[in-house]
């Protein structure tokens, strides 16, 4: 029902992100809401405020006197800077598998298994802000194909890209732009509009807009504000969206590839088709869906030893929704994930695991009175890597995947197995 960022994500074969410098990592979340989120947004009153923050800090910045000798002017200021090789770095990865899923359509009964190949790609462009502007530009493909076509499903795509561009202004601060894009073909776990969460394939577009600023303050301390904008084209039975959103981020550096984040703001997401629904789930004619979501998450990245060889990750958070019917779609979700790394010249290894719990407080599983509808997820992953001479790798990855609810057409387990090559160039 949620996912990182803006899609929802699943490559059996794609390494633990090691550049670094487009700053989001796809994650491993199969199960979500349709209404796929770039997260933290805030709705209605909240996003007016946001771009308003966004607007005033904007025009600041553009009347404020430029501070004496504090810009990173390391090297002279040149148009020829744009081009010039010392600036640019790239990070090319292929990669190619092949695995076994045993419940490729997620089904809570008579589960049906499938052996896979499986390729991709990851793309990273950045440039060094040694004259104050920095650029990230991001590529992400897989492709899986599966032998016995379960359900009459062949395979499941994924692309993302993303761009951004981010000035440097002063010591304290920056202020950028990011432009996503992603195309889902996939299966995955959806709340429908007709009520309980079922498997579908997803195939849809999104394109997202995300301006930010970002302050920092004394003694490490920073914070930064965002107004997101999507838009999603997704195929029937799912409906498109619009996002509208902000979000604001006070943080903590306190050493390297070392951080604490409070993350908070909210999301108003009105949809295309879709029309709200009373506490029953009657369709209340003329009035299309609207949802509000608001969102906090603390997150803590530690980095362990000075030869970076050991890194964890920690999210504690909490999501509340709300629609614009009888509450037939409002639900809390509380959630929890861990991630530690390990990497050295040789070897690279990642152990994941992530818990979330829905409370729906109007839905029920069936036809009144009977009892509301609450889901809880958990979903572990552990992957390998093994350089095997210069920059060609050798991998295996295993995911395991279940969702228990009082719904029994909402359930499913899954494990997956992969294992294969990359080469880095």
């Amino acid at each position: 029902m949620e996912r990182a960022r803006e899609v929802s994500t699943r490559s059996y074969t794609r390494a633990p992100h090691r550049s670094g410098c487009i700053g989001f990592e796809p994650k491993p979340n199969r199960y979500r809401q349709h209404n796929p989120v770039i997260q933290f947004g805030i709705g209605s009153v909240g996003f007016t405020i946001g771009v308003a923050l966004l607007l005033a800090a904007f025009a600041a910045l553009a009347h404020a006197e430029p501070a004496a000798n504090t810009n990173l002017d390391l090297i002279p200021e040149s148009k020829s800077l744009w081009t010039e090789s010392l600036l640019w770095d790239k990070d090319i990865v292929v990669r190619a598998g092949v695995g076994y899923k045993d419940n490729v359509l997620l089904s809570p009964s008579s589960p049906q298994a499938s052996p896979f190949f499986t390729c991709g790609f990851d793309l990273t462009v950045f440039r060094l802000p040694l004259d104050g502007w920095e650029v990230n530009f991001l590529i992400i493909g897989d492709d899986i194909r599966y032998f016995r076509s379960p359900g009459g499903l062949n395979s499941e795509d994924l692309f993302i890209s993303s761009a951004q561009v981010q000035k440097y202004i002063g010591l304290q601060w920056r202020a950028g732009l990011e432009l996503r894009y992603s195309y889902v073909d996939q299966v995955l776990n959806e709340l429908l509009i007709s009520g309980g969460v079922r498997a579908v394939e997803a195939q849809g577009n999104t394109l997202g807009l995300r301006p930010f600023i970002r302050r920092d303050l004394s003694t490490n301390w920073w914070v930064q504000l965002e107004a997101p904008l999507a838009r999603e084209w997704w195929r029937s039975p799912l409906d498109s969206t619009w996002k509208f959103g902000g979000q604001a981020i006070l943080g903590l550096s306190y050493g390297p590839h070392s951080q604490i984040t409070l993350t908070g703001g909210a999301l108003y997401i009105p949809h295309d088709e879709w029309l709200a629904r009373d506490a029953l789930g009657t369709e209340l004619p003329g009035r299309k869906l609207d949802l509000w979501r608001e969102v906090a998450e603390l997150r803590w990245q530690q980095q362990w030893d000075a030869k970076d060889h050991w890194s964890t990750t920690t999210k504690l958070g909490f999501n509340h929704s709300h629609d614009n019917g009888g509450g037939f779609f409002d639900y809390t979700r509380y959630f929890a994930t861990e991630e530690a790394r390990f990497h050295t010249k040789d070897w690279e290894a990642k152990v994941s695991v992530g818990l979330s719990y829905y409370d729906f407080p109007v839905q029920t599983i069936d036809t009144p009175p009977a009892p509301k509808l609450h889901l809880t997820t958990f979903d572990a992953i552990l992957r390998v890597e093994r350089r095997l001479y210069k920059s060609i790798r050798c991998f295996a990855a295993f995911e395991y995947e279940q969702t228990a609810s009082n719904d029994s057409l909402s359930e499913y387990r899954a494990r997956v197995g992969a294992g294969g090559f990359s080469w880095e160039f």
